[in-house]
Parts: C-alpha cells; sequence; structure tokens
C-alpha cells in the first residue's frame, strides 16, 4: 500500500513540473507555422517568410510578457498590434484563395491571455518576512 501511495505521488509530482514549464518562442513560432502550412497549403518559400514573421513576432511577445513594468493590459495591447502588424506582412505574402483561409484562422484564433508575470523570489521572501514581523 505505501509504495502505491508513493508511486501515486511521485506521478502527481511529474505531471505539476510537466506542466510548469513554459514553451520558448521558437516552439511557439514552429507550432504557429505547421498550422498555418496546413491550413493554407503554404509553398517553400512562403513558409520560410512566414517562419521568419512569426518567430519575430513570438519573440517580441515572449519580451513583453518578461517586462515587469508594464500593466497586463498594456501588455495585451501590445501583443495584440504585434499581431495584426504580423497579420498584415504574412497577408502580403498570400494568394487570393490563401487570403480567404487566413482571414479565417485569424478569426479563429483565441484572444491574446497575458500569463502572470512571475515575481522576483527576493520579493516574496520580503514580503514573507513583513508577514511574519506583523503577526508577532
Amino acid at each position: 500500500m505505501k509504495k502505491l501511495f508513493l508511486t501515486g505521488l511521485g506521478f502527481f509530482l511529474a505531471m505539476s513540473l510537466t506542466f510548469a514549464q513554459q514553451t520558448t518562442p521558437e516552439e511557439n513560432a514552429t507550432k504557429v507555422v505547421t498550422e498555418l502550412v496546413t491550413k493554407l497549403t503554404l509553398n517553400d518559400e512562403q513558409k520560410t517568410a512566414v517562419s521568419t514573421i512569426v518567430l519575430d513576432q513570438e519573440k517580441a511577445v515572449a519580451a513583453l510578457i518578461q517586462d515587469s513594468t508594464t500593466t497586463p493590459e498594456v501588455k495585451k495591447e501590445s501583443i495584440t498590434k504585434l499581431q495584426g502588424e504580423s497579420d498584415s506582412k504574412i497577408a502580403l505574402l498570400l494568394t487570393d484563395e490563401q487570403k480567404a483561409a487566413f482571414q479565417k484562422y485569424i478569426e479563429e484564433r483565441p484572444a491574446v491571455d497575458i500569463p502572470p508575470t512571475p515575481t522576483p523570489p527576493t520579493e516574496q521572501k520580503e514580503n514573507n518576512n513583513e508577514n511574519s514581523n506583523q503577526q508577532q
């Protein structure tokens, strides 16, 4: 029984670590480009150009998300603006048939979601010290 309990506990800890990992801009870009290639049937030249545009966008988005000096509302506006610029650049590369499919893709794309910015550990320690001092 003890082994079963420890095995289950280990499984849940492993799963929590899996979900805690964040993806890199390169991984995000690859995922988006793969989806666009499938939905828009991009040729090799278009795929290369779209990859560059999407990777630049993902790097800019990652930098925005890591910026702890801006509010989530400002981040959301900036990311929406970056997406719009990238969408415009991509649309210039597409044929008329691809543009229609791309417009549908844009409309079905989920809304921008801003993950919380992680706070530096030093601030958390200071907050914990303040709370413990107040309790005494």
